[in-house]
């Protein structure tokens, strides 16, 4: 399935099946940039009748975190710190230390580059600077989701500390999972539980007082912090109030309502709120892994999935509120608008989210996305775009240098984030794929159009010898290599640094597509050396291909049987002509047999015979069949398809 590549994201359908609104003429592909920026519609047709997308309108919903927090978020926003480096001696005083997610820093210098220490490295490179991430994100998405977390982290910090007091240095897997465990009543049957699965890491080994002293500290952040939020009850939470305030306006006030946010704790915060006691029968909540998904889907979007039949009492749902366990592969285009309740980092989510509901031939012309957006108490007067900027600088403070840890679709996008909050819905196409992703089928398509209306382009470009090389201006920066070695072809993409990141055909080729009037650039220095490096792994993967094709050819059972008996007898022989004229027939009989030699070997194998009698009838067959020429031109047949080449290559700068 690596070339096979579905495709239905609003841009792939529009630009391959679509017609322009005003003429009505099919779409160019080249030319798809209007349609991209929302400067032109489109439609397709479906079953005779014109059908459109809907129109995409996106609101943004102020609020203040200064407020929601009780004029304590710069407090609490210090105590989550900052990206640094390494681990310092003595703690920040206002921030946390994560020293519970950075133990090899506490690792005694001559046992750092030592089992099973380097392990502990490497597993805890980047959760430190990840926690604090999601302590971050947590913070914005609910009160509530922040102090479920705090709490939490208090409790198994609280039994870290008990751990390393006894000697128990609780790391890896199995300690994590017991920390994590709820309703641990006994304290000495937790420690004991961490006994059993942490003997792995010896506490000698661990500067523990410099650890215990930085656990102990965060424990008192965490409390301090557990403290200042434990007040903010639902009445006094800003947000969840501006949640209130907005679904009592319109177009929020009628019609269905889907409610994301990223996190299962801020998820049951709101379904607990907006139905409280679960009275109302047309408001829901699903999470991941709900075996209920279905009844949901069902219940709340009936026309878009006719086979949910309604049990006896059930009620059609109104509002449902998830995390993105409803962002992919459902339909439910009953809806027709969405509230994000978190803050966007990247449009990929949002994206997705809409695509619920952005359906083609969607009984509703706009479809409307409603985005929070967090302000402090100062920004009050200042403009949108000013505090966007402001949020995206507090970001790239809280990750620092460890945005490369994160997921694409969680890294921060500038240009779409001022997209979205400064509700340019049209324009959220041109994020639709950050990487665009060309299928064959698409690129045989613009083959067979070049070939139609430029057949003399088409020809020069057929004709390019092996080798040909190239520059591009991308965004994706790198190298593209196409090596080929018989009818085996292998497309590779590397990052700046040589690395090899992708083997994927479509989304290689959405790399490499440019237009026909860009003009190829400078080439870099070290680029046929990078090239041939691509080259000699690709012939080292053709050679393993070679041997397991090899190792893997059907042989007869009589074939089987004389290799055998050749393979006794190279080991019992200690003439070196015999040596070598065995090895020439154990090379001619491993390859496909005629059936008449077929015949023969299963009569050798039906006779038992070895030994001097089989090497005299296998060097007359051998002559008789004249399998010395025919052998010799299946070896060079198969060295001439094994010999690696490069047939293109590009950098991309």
């Amino acid at each position: 399935l690596s070339n096979l590549l579905i495709r239905r994201t609003r841009n792939h359908i529009l630009r391959w099946y679509g017609f322009d609104s005003e003429t009505h003429r099919q779409i160019d592909p080249s030319r798809f940039r209007d349609y991209q920026d929302g400067r032109r519609r489109a439609y397709v047709m479906v079953g005779g009748r014109h059908q459109f997308f809907p129109k995409r309108e996106l609101e943004t919903v102020e609020y203040s975190i200064e407020e929601t927090y009780q004029g304590l978020y710069h407090e609490l926003r210090e105590h989550l710190g900052k990206a640094r480096k390494g681990q310092p001696v003595k703690p920040p005083p206002n921030e946390l230390t994560y020293a519970r997610y950075g133990l090899w820093h506490y690792v005694m210098k001559e046992k750092q580059k030592k089992e099973p220490y380097t392990s502990l490295h490497r597993a805890g490179s980047n959760l430190r600077g990840l926690i604090r991430i999601l302590l971050f994100k947590w913070f914005e998405s609910s009160v509530y989701a922040f102090r479920e977390t705090v709490r939490r982290l208090l409790a198994v910090h609280r039994h870290f500390l008990e751990a390393l007091s006894q000697g128990i240095v609780p790391a890896g897997e199995d300690a994590q999972a017991i920390l994590y465990e709820p309703n641990q009543d006994e304290e000495q049957d937790l420690m004991d539980a961490l006994r059993q699965v942490s003997g792995k890491y010896n506490v000698a080994d661990f500067d523990l007082p410099r650890l215990k002293e930085h656990i102990a500290h965060d424990i008192r952040l965490l409390e301090r912090m557990l403290e200042l939020i434990e007040p903010v009850t639902p009445d006094r939470d800003a947000k969840l109030q501006t949640l209130f305030g907005r679904l009592s306006e319109k177009p929020l006030q009628v019609g269905k309502k889907l409610i994301f946010t990223q996190y299962a704790d801020t998820a049951r915060y709101l379904f607990e709120n907006l139905n409280p006691g679960g009275v109302r029968q047309d408001i829901d909540v699903i999470f991941s892994g709900d075996k209920s998904k279905v009844r949901v889907v069902g219940r709340f979007a009936p026309k878009a999935n006719p086979e949910y039949r309604f049990t006896a009492g059930e009620k059609e749902l109104m509002m449902v509120v998830a995390p993105d366990v409803l962002a992919e592969g459902l339909n439910l285009q009953d809806c027709d608008k969405i509230i994000n309740y978190d803050l966007h980092w990247n449009p990929v989510r949002l994206i997705q989210r809409f695509g619920r509901i952005d359906r083609i031939g969607s009984e509703h012309d706009v479809v409307y996305g409603f985005n929070f957006l967090p302000e402090t108490g100062i920004e009050r007067n200042l403009g949108l775009r000013q505090k966007l900027h402001n949020r995206i600088q507090e970001i790239h403070d809280t990750i620092g240098e460890d945005s490369a840890i994160l997921d694409r679709s969680e890294q921060l996008n500038e240009e779409a984030m001022y997209a979205i909050y400064e509700k340019k819905g049209s324009q959220l196409s041109l994020f639709e794929e950050e990487e665009e992703f060309l299928d064959l089928n698409e690129a045989e398509e613009i083959m067979r159009q070049l070939r139609r209306d430029n057949p003399a382009e088409y020809g020069r470009i057929a004709g390019l010898r092996d080798g040909i090389r190239a520059v591009k201006p991308s965004v994706t920066k790198g190298l593209y290599v196409f090596c080929q070695a018989g009818r085996y072809q292998q497309l590779f993409l590397l990052n700046e640094k040589r690395g090899i990141t992708s083997r994927d055909i479509p989304r290689i080729l959405g790399v490499i597509k440019c237009d026909p009037e860009l003009k190829t650039l400078e080439i870099p220095s070290g680029y046929n050396a990078d090239v041939m490096r691509v080259k000699r792994q690709f012939a080292e993967t053709v050679k393993q291909r070679q041997a397991e094709l090899e190792h893997t050819l059907s042989l007869s059972q009589g074939q089987r049987y004389v290799l055998r008996e050749l393979r006794v007898l190279f080991g019992l022989s200690n003439d070196d002509e015999v040596k070598i004229q065995i090895n020439i027939l154990e090379k001619a009989f491993r390859g496909t047999m005629t059936t008449a030699i077929t015949r023969e070997l299963n009569h050798i194998r039906r006779n038992g015979m070895a030994g001097k009698h089989l090497m005299r009838a296998l060097t007359e067959l051998y002559h008789q069949h004249s399998m010395r020429d025919w052998s010799e031109r299946r070896s060079q047949r198969s060295e001439d398809q094994i010999i690696p080449k490069i047939v293109c290559s590009e950098a991309l700068l």
